[in-house]
């Protein structure tokens, strides 16, 4: 028994350090991903604080989502947020949910992801060119997948990727 112990002690931490431990959770609920995923990608809770969730998902905000009518059936509304808000920055395991949390202050409830504290200092000017945001490529800074391919997989990182030494840099 303490060989298995052992032996699972080694192997479970794997799939988080094959990807550098830098993975942030999938989204798991169905009609999260489902709803969310309806317009733009589906971005990971832990990219904004509870408060920001509860903003955004009340029904007034979603009948003006960021210019386009998210409305939802009160069962399905309550259910996201709560779901939201249960994996929420600072909620969250992770490194990164921690991060995120540490990048806002008490006082704010961000309504974009790029107005995080933690976004800005990942894509800053020197880290990131700020013309790449205007790219026919990107478009927008909400377009993660246009640079970070495997964004909806919860995957940020771009060593691998063919983003090194583009124009997205400096």
């Amino acid at each position: 028994m303490r060989k298995l112990a052992i032996i699972l002690a080694v192997l479970l931490p794997l799939p988080a350090l094959a990807d550098g431990g830098r993975r942030v959770q999938v989204i798991s609920d169905p009609l999260t991903a489902k709803e969310c995923s309806a317009c733009h990608m589906a971005f990971q809770p832990e990219f904004l604080p509870a408060r920001s969730w509860k903003k955004l998902m009340e029904p007034k905000e979603l009948s003006n989502h960021f210019g386009d009518d998210a409305t939802l059936p009160e069962a399905a509304r309550a259910r996201i947020e709560a779901y939201l808000m249960q994996n929420a920055a600072g909620v969250a395991p992770g490194k990164e949910s921690g991060r995120v949390a540490a990048s806002i202050g008490a006082g704010e409830t961000p309504l974009r992801i790029t107005e995080t504290g933690r976004w800005q200092q990942k894509h800053r000017p020197g880290e990131v060119n700020p013309a790449a945001f205007k790219s026919p490529k990107v478009k927008s800074k909400a377009n993660c997948v246009a640079c970070h391919k495997g964004a909806a997989q919860g995957f940020y990182e771009d060593e691998e990727d063919e983003r090194k030494g583009g124009f997205w840099r400096r």
